[in-house]
């Protein structure tokens, strides 16, 4: 498939992603009259009757709904609706149901193996995904690319960083975005992910700054992952308020008390 209108497109390694790192930003250029794309990588959909214990454990968490998968694209279709962004739903699975090639062992079998190194069996999957965005704009150009720094690890933001940092190679513009909530419970992690590229001194941030409204969509779209929610924010209030004052909180540290988003580019 080839997006032929968006100039923006947002690299979200699952359903919630962007929207919960640059919905802000998401929100500003569609309300500016911009085009939008959220391509949702691991959006794929495994053989339920084929499941890792750990898998099978994750979708027996509340809210998960009997298809979890069907139930995350509804609300990105909600999301998405709600920041005015097209969307481009990958083919590719979550961690949490791959194995190798012989179909013998799980890749990630355990909470902790999803913070870790990316497992050897996926290191083609690094390539055949640059390839794939790179069909979704044959215009380098034409496009700007938004990608994760991968800060907290987590396997599948590494492999959309790395399959991003060689469309950068290649010509692209690519600006990476911090990855929330990671990068509120890691305090050292967008040292570490920065570093994980290039030296620090080739790194030029730049910030974004939002208004009220733009926080309001960023909000309003997170809030349509309801069966993400109380990982995400977990805490005794609603869902609704939680959110709200988390993503509040931490637009005005970024934004040393004003609003923003941070985004991150590499200098030529």
């Amino acid at each position: 498939m080839t997006l032929q209108q968006p100039q923006h497109i947002f690299l979200s390694p699952h359903y919630d992603d962007a929207a919960l790192s640059c919905g802000g930003l998401l929100a500003q250029i569609s309300a500016a009259g911009g085009r939008t794309a959220v391509a949702t990588i691991f959006g794929g959909k495994p053989d339920y009757d084929r499941l890792s214990p750990f898998a099978r454990m994750i979708h027996s968490r509340p809210l998960a709904g009997e298809d979890p998968i069907d139930q995350r694209r509804a609300e990105e279709r909600h999301a998405l609706a709600l920041l005015g962004a097209e969307s481009w739903q990958g083919d590719y699975w979550d961690c949490i149901y791959r194995q190798d090639a012989a179909q013998a062992r799980w890749l990630y079998a355990s909470e902790a193996a999803l913070f870790g190194p990316v497992d050897p069996a996926d290191g083609p999957l690094v390539d055949a995904l640059a390839q794939r965005l790179a069909a979704l704009a044959p215009l380098p150009e034409q496009r700007l690319f938004y990608a994760p720094l991968a800060i907290g690890n987590h396997v599948d933001h590494q492999i959309v960083q790395r399959s991003a940092a060689i469309l950068h190679d290649r010509g692209y513009t690519v600006r990476f975005y911090e990855d929330y909530p990671y990068v509120v419970r890691d305090p050292t992690g967008l040292e570490a992910s920065l570093a994980r590229l290039a030296a620090r001194d080739r790194w030029q941030p730049h910030l974004v700054a939002l208004s009220q409204a733009d926080l309001q969509g960023k909000i309003d779209a997170v809030l349509a992952y309801v069966s993400q929610l109380g990982v995400l924010f977990p805490g005794g209030s609603a869902a609704a308020a939680r959110v709200a004052a988390a993503l509040q909180l931490h637009a005005q540290v970024v934004g040393n008390g004003g609003l923003a988003e941070r985004l991150w580019q590499l200098r030529l």
